[in-house]
């Protein structure tokens, strides 16, 4: 056994596979659980955790800032999507293959965090990993801070040094006398607590797409610290909490912007020809589920066929006098900017919500498991290699076994009288 309750596979079963497609399991970044409403939800089905140098401090992602990202960048992440929708289409076909049904859940798995820019466990997400990672999203704000008043002023914010500073002491901590370690994570801790706490303001009150991207970037990379630096100090439960809190604060604000900035007052406008190559019904409708926070699938396109009003027999031979809104609005920031701005935002704040409700599944194994991330890590790259499936160790819960008791007679109270067969 990995540790107690948990033993490695090499394959995930047709039963989960099956879970998955009608939707009673649900996979949400590493993490196989079941989905919310079922009799188990929450509780983890499989865990697939990334092996070798991924689970270390490769966090792997395309730091996407809309209005920032280059061609190569845009060709990746059109190819991670299209990857993903076709391993979703093959997974339903492959049910009786088990070896192809995990090979498409892995794949899955991996196009998600790549979307995200999120590593699928916690202890991807390492304090080398966080620092790398916020030195290449700072590079790219700088590219656009003389555009993006925003984006200046924050740039310009104290938090930013103190933030590099907490990270440059925890990147020390390896080289650092095992008495004074405690200090020094708690003392990054605290810092990073307050900087969050601003960042947290920042998104919240964000309006436009580049900030509140940036922002959104930041808060989710400085509270992953400050709760790692919780558990390595190994207050479990405290991290647990904050985790769980975390994750409530993204969500809120993650469906916030998809609403209200990039899905907007015309969400209809995905129905037009002009994106009937990038964005597939599917998909939009999943767009609509997450901003909304409201699971109606396919019922959103009826919904927004009636609000079009757009009928096939004109009642007026003028289209104006319809009464209808129209699909020909040309109201917004333009097809090239809805393709490189607002649909690859979607795409990234769908996956990183499954991811980190992953996160919040993983803290709960480790507060069981009464594991620091750091020993999580050490146990995982302890384990043969002979055990990888793809690029992953594939851990499933393994339950206890019953112990085989002799049967009491029945108890019988003095004023019960013994049945009689009728």
């Amino acid at each position: 056994m990995v540790f107690p309750g948990w033993e490695l596979t090499r394959a995930i079963p047709s039963d989960v596979i099956i879970g998955l497609l009608s939707g009673q399991y649900k996979l949400y970044g590493g993490v196989i659980r079941w989905a919310a409403g079922t009799e188990n939800a929450g509780q983890i089905v499989r865990h697939l955790v990334p092996a070798g140098a991924q689970l270390l401090n490769f966090v792997p992602g395309l730091n996407f800032i809309p209005g920032i990202v280059n061609s190569l960048q845009m060709s990746e992440l059109k190819d991670v999507v299209k990857s993903n929708t076709v391993q979703l289409t093959q997974l339903s076909s492959q049910v009786g293959s088990l070896s192809q049904s995990t090979h498409q859940v892995l794949q899955f798995a991996t196009g998600a965090a790549a979307l995200s820019g999120l590593g699928l466990v916690i202890s991807c997400v390492g304090f080398v990993a966080i620092n790398n990672k916020l030195n290449a999203i700072d590079s790219k704000l700088k590219d656009i801070q003389k555009d993006v008043q925003a984006i200046q002023q924050f740039l310009a914010s104290s938090e930013r040094g103190k933030l590099f500073a907490a990270l440059d002491s925890l990147l020390k901590l390896d080289k650092t006398p095992v008495e004074h370690r405690h200090t020094i994570l708690h003392n990054a801790r605290q810092t990073l607590t307050e900087i969050n706490m601003r960042y947290r303001e920042l998104l919240s009150s964000a309006t436009t797409i580049e900030p509140a991207m940036a922002y959104e970037e930041y808060f989710v990379l400085t509270a992953l610290a400050q709760i790692r630096c919780t558990a390595e100090l190994g207050m479990l439960d405290v991290a647990q909490h904050e985790i769980q809190e975390a994750n409530g604060i993204w969500q809120t604000q993650g469906r916030r912007i998809a609403k209200e900035i990039l899905v907007g007052e015309y969400p209809e406008r995905f129905l037009a020809s002009d994106f009937v190559n990038s964005v597939s019904v599917s998909e939009f409708v999943e767009w609509l589920d997450f901003a909304n926070e409201e699971v109606k699938g396919y019922v959103w396109v009826d919904d927004l066929r009636r609000k079009l009003d757009e009928a096939w027999y004109a009642k007026s031979w003028l289209p104006m006098m319809n009464g209808g809104s129209g699909l020909n609005k040309n109201i917004g920031i333009g097809l090239e900017k809805e393709q490189t701005m607002v649909m690859p935002a979607l795409r990234k704040l769908i996956a990183r919500s499954n991811v980190f409700e992953g996160y919040v599944a993983q803290y709960d194994l480790l507060v069981a498991q009464n594991l620091t991330p750091s020993k999580f890590e050490q146990k995982m790259v302890a384990l043969p290699q002979s055990s990888v499936v793809e690029g992953y160790f594939i851990l499933e819960p393994v339950s206890a076994p019953v112990e085989q008791v002799e049967q009491a007679p029945p108890k019988r109270f003095p004023f019960q009288r013994p049945l009689r067969p009728r």
